[in-house]
């Protein structure tokens, strides 16, 4: 019997999305293609995180990566209450 690899994250229901240190997109899974799809979904693998961020978001996310701090917060999207967790 044979066993099939399976990448846990490409069916997860949330959207991952992970960069390097220098902010280039590595990865996106199934659902975080979905998500930002208006922007280029998975298309956006090997650009910068940094484009995809207004300030004063982009500059947070600077800190971030420097400092390797995390950022945990909650919002509500068209009814849908979301946790975002972003950390280096």
């Amino acid at each position: 019997m044979s066993i099939k690899h399976i990448n846990w994250s490409d069916e997860f229901p949330g959207a991952i999305t992970v960069c390097n240190a220098k902010g280039i997109i590595l990865y996106m899974n199934q659902k975080a293609g979905e998500v930002f799809k208006k922007y280029g979904g998975l298309k956006l693998i090997g650009k910068s995180v940094l484009d995809c961020h207004p300030e004063p978001a982009r500059t947070k996310l600077l800190k971030m990566l420097k400092t390797r701090r995390h950022n945990v917060y909650t919002i509500e999207k068209k009814g849908m209450k979301k946790v975002i967790f972003q950390t280096p």
